[in-house]
């Protein structure tokens, strides 16, 4: 069972070149590395969710729903930072730049695998340079991290049904009654990457170096268009952030 966050949809993003896609995810993850000012980072949060929405027709809450995995990360980020950093105000704030931080780095990752399919998504890495088996591997572990999500919920309804209860006892009692659920999602997924290992296997996977593509893409106008736009933003998040000297606050020394 392979689950794809790719959403169907005619937009902008989905008919732009999967190469520019994958250097604006790249831009975009770096630009929102610069900053660390809870006021700048959370705007681009929501620039980030009207970006997904307006460019890749991809519902407000279809970009949310793939982020609640990260949830429990974004809490414990946001309690763990005021009780290491004083004072404590400070503190709430840097947890809760670095909590906004890790869910614009999901979002931008998600919305690329909403606008792109597989097929292409493996293409514009090979188009980049990278190895055939590189992109593959790093598009097949994307595609993973969703089936992973929801074989760890069907296995946790499943024993929920058998009377397993999580919420009772204390940390340590709680994580011991995981075992139930890790023994059986760890054997699921081997079995997924042993049946995984022999259709690549059945399809010749490496027998040939030099590989031939049946489907190919091709840089267009609005692709250099875009490009040149996503360059010129880079341009202006570094001028904001070193010259301007804005969006970063120190927080040792």
């Amino acid at each position: 069972m392979m689950y794809s966050f790719y959403v169907e949809r005619d937009s902008f993003l989905h008919r732009l070149d999967p190469r520019v896609k994958i250097i604006g995810t790249v831009v975009g993850i770096a630009v929102i590395m610069l900053f660390n000012d809870p006021t700048f980072l959370v705007p681009l949060f929501f620039v980030t969710l009207l970006y997904g929405r307006l460019l890749g027709k991809v519902e407000i809450k279809e970009q949310l729903r793939p982020l609640k995995p990260l949830l429990p990360i974004v809490i414990i980020t946001i309690i763990v930072w005021p009780l290491i950093y004083k004072p404590r105000l400070m503190g709430l704030l840097f947890g809760l730049s670095f909590a906004i931080r890790l869910l614009t780095f999901g979002l931008l990752t998600f919305i690329l695998l909403m606008t792109t399919p597989q097929r292409e998504l493996i293409l514009g890495f090979v188009r980049l340079g990278m190895p055939y088996e590189f992109g593959l591997t790093i598009s097949i572990a994307l595609r993973y991290i969703p089936t992973l999500y929801l074989l760890t919920r069907n296995i946790m309804d499943a024993q929920m049904a058998r009377g397993w209860e999580m919420e009772k006892g204390n940390f340590i009692v709680r994580t011991k009654r995981m075992t139930v659920v890790l023994i059986p999602l760890l054997v699921a997924s081997l079995k997924t990457a042993h049946e995984l290992s022999i259709a690549l296997e059945s399809r010749a996977l490496g027998a040939s170096k030099k590989r031939t593509f049946l489907y190919d893409i091709k840089m267009g106008g609005k692709d250099y268009a875009a490009t040149f736009v996503v360059v010129l933003l880079f341009a202006l998040a570094l001028y904001v952030r070193y010259v301007l000297g804005l969006g970063h606050v120190r927080i040792y020394g």
